[in-house]
């Protein structure tokens, strides 16, 4: 093993001086090609100057001649040095070991000096010869200020960049506006001449004597659209954004219901896609008391009830094997939806007239399952003779985003936008379009609305909730909000601690519960039968509340959309509302930074002492009975997971 490794470095050693001999000859050729470059450039010379210039020349060659020939002998020089102390090595070794030992070490060394003397000596000439021409080539050639500007990493620009700002498309720069005030719109008699009488009776039976301007608006861009539809044209899709209880879902159900209550045979001709429960059940709601006259039908599809039992309702089999629809009109949650479209035979979309999408500011995944007629082709006139007409997209929200690639996403026809609210400046939202924005109606709040806001210690926050409630002279129907589910139980069993000797009830509603309980307890708060309602953000959108008089939001919610929508539960079609945010130290810099940066107004924060307060009213006693609460209803779930368990081992055995 030992002499392998000798081998194999002796190898290596030769290999080395054959590499360094090349080097050395290298060396030489090239101070001869530089020789005879200088040669004739010389000569060249010697012929086009003068003889005063030329002997001048001639001294100049030479010096150059006598430093290439000193370069050329201090190789020599050096190689005869080399072979010198070769000589003089090699007997010393004889003298020593008295015999012939291999010079491989020595004129190893040798030639490691001399190579880095050479080395040395290139190096420097051809440093002055690059230098000589860079220096050259810049004086000749002058850089352009273009390419002068460029970025290093890490260092300061010299210059002041201009801000960019962004061009907006043409139908969110120039929107068309609506008053933002509810009393300014038309009355019903100003629509006898084209909503249907039995229409206009059924809205004055509602005790609606005027509509809102959004109503307005919607249902004469709506039914002139129709008139082009009936001549064969594409309609424009359209967008909403106004203020929350301004009356966005009378504003759709309206037209669509003037418009197909005169159809022939029963077809899925009207989609509105909502995104909660909630929601869903309180548009269904108005659909139906508002086709209530006529032959249209409205299905359900939102999870509250069987896949099977939903099935039943908007189809039908008959005994060709052919599938009919019920329905005419169709209200949907996105998830249950897509279930349907990809799991129920005969339910067909190829009638769609209209596809509303409220509360648009939500994700749209769903609509990639949608058939591709649905949306718009390119605009050529062989698409527009030989395409099926493409279903009316209806956006509305109050919380619409400007961002035109989100809205590019859901395949807009030419869209128009209706909108209520001047916004002017920079758009920095804490989770949407970071750009600069200047269309109307961005994160709009109704008038009626009062904001506030107090600063409270985070262990103290059921106390303020507490204080807030007798500020109010504990207001006949109080909504509160928190950011879970599970903080939302623990608050209402504080809160029904709190107030168990007085006459109020507390309730709760969160997707924890199961969905008839959730429509149980959102009954009993309509009615009245509950005071004060604790839920997660389930009920934050869209869900009209009669008569909610005070919103508090317990937990500051993560964006500013989830406050506009929690504050717009009260302050509804026109009656008064107060939405009072509860802020932790920390978080009173966030909340003024969210609601600026959304051009609204910061309240004024109220920072509540409440250590006083919780001393008289026992609070610490009540912390400790919820926890016993709380173990008590863990050991309770326990219990039930190990009998179901049980009960399934048996089954099986």
């Amino acid at each position: 093993m030992s002499l392998f490794v000798i081998n194999r470095y002796e190898g290596e050693k030769k290999q080395e001086k054959q590499n360094e001999k090349k080097h050395l000859s290298n060396l030489l050729k090239r101070i001869e090609e530089r020789k005879r470059e200088k040669a004739t450039e010389n000569s060249f010379t010697k012929e086009s100057k003068s003889k005063k210039k030329k002997s001048k020349c001639d001294k100049s060659v030479t010096s150059t001649e006598q430093d290439v020939s000193i370069d050329e002998n201090l190789v020599h020089n050096g190689i005869e040095q080399q072979n010198e102390t070769e000589d003089a090595s090699q007997q010393k070794v004889h003298k020593k070991k008295k015999k012939k030992k291999n010079n491989v070490q020595v004129e190893e060394n040798l030639m490691e000096n001399k190579k880095n003397e050479d080395i040395e000596n290139e190096s420097d000439q051809l440093n002055k010869e690059s230098n000589k021409s860079i220096d050259s080539k810049e004086s000749q050639v002058q850089i352009p200020e273009q390419q002068k500007d460029f970025i290093i990493l890490g260092a300061k620009a010299k210059k002041k960049k201009y801000e960019v700002k962004r061009v907006l498309p043409d139908w969110l720069a120039n929107p068309e506006v609506i008053s933002i005030d509810l009393n300014s719109g038309p009355s019903i008699e100003e629509f006898n001449t084209v909503l249907d009488s039995k229409l206009i009776e059924h809205l004055k039976n509602n005790s609606i004597c005027k509509l809102f301007p959004v109503q307005a608006s919607m249902l004469s861009w709506l039914l002139k659209c129709n008139e082009d539809r009936q001549q064969g044209w594409w309609v424009r899709d359209t967008c909403v954004s106004a203020p929350t209880g301004s009356g966005k879902t009378l504003a759709y159900i309206l037209p669509i219901v003037q418009i197909l209550q005169s159809r022939l045979v029963p077809k899925i001709r009207s989609l509105v896609v909502v995104p909660s429960q909630e929601l869903a059940a309180q548009v269904y709601k108005v659909a139906v008391a508002y086709t209530s006259h006529t032959n249209l039908r409205v299905g359900l599809l939102s999870g509250a009830s069987s896949f099977e039992r939903e099935q039943t309702s908007i189809l039908k089999k008959t005994l060709r094997g052919e599938y009919i629809s019920l329905v005419d009109i169709v209200v949907a949650t996105p998830g249950r939806l897509v279930v349907h479209i990809l799991k129920t035979s005969g339910f067909s979309l190829d009638s769609l007239q209209f596809l509303v999408i409220d509360e648009a500011d939500r994700a749209a995944d769903w609509l990639e399952y949608l058939p591709e007629h649905l949306h718009a082709p390119r605009l050529t006139l062989y698409n527009l003779h030989h395409s099926k007409t493409p279903a009316q997209k209806l956006l509305f929200s109050a919380t619409l985003s400007q961002d035109p690639e989100k809205l590019s996403r859901l395949g807009l026809f030419q869209p128009i936008l209706f909108t209520s609210v001047l916004v002017s400046g920079k758009d920095e939202d804490v989770n949407l379009d970071k750009e600069v924005g200047d269309f109307l109606g961005r994160y709009t709040s109704p008038e009626e609305l009062t904001e506030l806001a107090v600063e409270c210690a985070t262990e103290y926050k059921p106390v303020a909730v507490f204080q807030i409630l007798i500020r109010n002279d504990m207001v006949s129907k109080t909504l509160i909000f928190t950011n879970s589910g599970e903080t939302a139980h623990r608050l209402t069993c504080l809160l029904q601690s709190f107030f168990s000797e007085k006459d109020l009830k507390v309730g709760e509603l969160s997707a924890q519960l199961m969905p008839k309980q959730r429509e149980d307890v959102l009954q009993k708060f309509s009615i009245g039968d509950i005071q004060i309602l604790v839920s997660s953000d389930a009920l934050a959108r869209g869900v009209d509340i009669p008569d909610v008089q005070l919103v508090i939001s317990y937990d500051l919610p993560k964006h500013i959309k989830g406050y506009i929508h929690r504050a717009g539960r009260t302050g509804r079609a026109g009656k008064q509302g107060t939405a009072v945010s509860i802020l932790t130290t920390k978080q009173v810099e966030i909340f003024k930074h969210m609601l600026t940066n959304a051009h609204k107004i910061v309240p004024e924060i109220e920072k509540l002492e409440l250590d006083s307060i919780a001393n008289v009213m026992g609070y610490s006693s009540h912390v400790q009975k919820l926890k016993e609460e709380l173990d008590k209803e863990k050991q309770n779930s326990l219990q039930r997971m190990k009998a179901v368990k049980r009960i399934k081992s048996t089954i099986a055995e």
